[in-house]
């Protein structure tokens, strides 16, 4: 496995800070801690390249905040200062990672996502003829609180052998003073590759030792696809015993889900079946009433985003039916619908 000694220079340059930057106020020039942080742009990024060289970098204090997506999540956003820093530790650190990762692990990831980790379940149960296949689905228990600060700093430093970052890391890591030693914040975009590279392992058992050919994972999220339904439960008991005994993590016990391939599954925010994919109701509800909030002056969000986000998201599914539905009964989505009717 190959080391890298010279990671943390990198990281401290200008124009790495800027490119960080750049990247951090994308979706954010409007708030007010990035117009304040951009009216004195310079000496900012000065300050926290001057900070990092001398090593007196310190993260700074979280801002707490739930929100529903749609389940209730604590949120932990740390300052835009900080956000920066974790942005170009981030930059430097991930595409180490990212040419180990298995082709099937798809979250937090440029080149993939939530529609091609679809895509691909798609191909898996495809693979089974009809009245065959069963896709079994598991879930990591409270994954981002339950990350073991030891194990993960541990999985970080065999690839990195540079004292100075990895003090850096060990800052990032231990600033979530929820539960000292575990967890990691949700909010911290360090957090999204942290938690990648630490199921990474998981990965690794499940292709290299089990040889489960059927496998993907979307962050915590993992579903196996085979014909037999007892060697998907002998799976799962050999992923619950390497969860706890490498990782100090625990299946979820009642999100442990076997579903005949011939009933569709709900995966991603849609319910997959071999040729097709439907829209889940829940997000039928929620596009019903954020329309009627628009119609009614209600909506306090961004309306074109929202209708934008609605189109992405019925497009990889089928709603012909459905959008003709909706546009009929708010006919100012009749022209926001027409680039998806073609596809369908």
């Amino acid at each position: 496995m190959k080391t890298h000694t010279d990671l943390y220079p990198k990281i401290c340059t200008f124009q790495a800070l800027y490119r960080a930057y750049q990247r951090c106020r994308a979706g954010k020039r409007e708030k007010e801690y990035a117009i304040e942080f951009e009216h004195d742009l310079e000496s900012n990024l000065f300050s926290i390249r001057d900070d990092l060289v001398n090593e007196r970098w310190h993260p700074g204090q979280y801002s707490r905040f739930f929100v529903a997506d749609p389940k209730r999540r604590l949120i932990n956003a740390p300052p835009f200062r900080d956000r920066i820093v974790h942005r170009v530790v981030s930059d430097v650190l991930l595409p180490l990672w990212e040419p180990m990762f298995i082709y099937d692990t798809y979250a937090c990831l440029a080149t993939r996502g939530t529609h091609i980790a679809v895509d691909r379940l798609q191909q898996f149960m495809r693979r089974y003829p009809k009245g065959t296949g069963y896709v079994l689905q598991l879930d990591v228990k409270s994954y981002f609180a339950s990350i073991d600060h030891e194990v993960l700093l541990g999985l970080l430093a065999k690839r990195i052998r540079d004292r100075k970052m990895m003090h850096l890391i060990w800052q990032i890591v231990e600033s979530y003073e929820d539960s000292p030693g575990v967890g990691i914040p949700l909010g911290n975009l360090t957090s999204q590759g942290f938690a990648n590279i630490y199921l990474h392992e998981l990965d690794m058992f499940a292709k290299h030792e089990l040889r489960i050919g059927h496998y993907l994972r979307y962050m915590d999220d993992i579903t196996l696809v085979h014909d037999n339904k007892a060697q998907l439960w002998e799976w799962r008991d050999e992923i619950e015993a390497f969860l706890a005994d490498n990782l100090r993590l625990r299946l979820h016990p009642d999100k442990q889900v076997l579903t005949p391939a011939d009933c569709g599954v709900k995966y991603l925010g849609y319910r997959v079946y071999r040729d097709h994919n439907r829209a889940l109701a829940r997000n039928v509800r929620r596009v019903y009433q954020r329309l009627r909030q628009m119609e009614t002056g209600a909506f306090t969000g961004d309306v074109r985003a929202s209708i934008s986000s609605w189109v992405g998201y019925a497009k990889h599914a089928d709603t012909y039916g459905l959008n003709y539905q909706i546009a009929e009964r708010h006919p100012f989505l009749r022209v926001a619908f027409n680039p998806i009717e073609a596809k369908q």
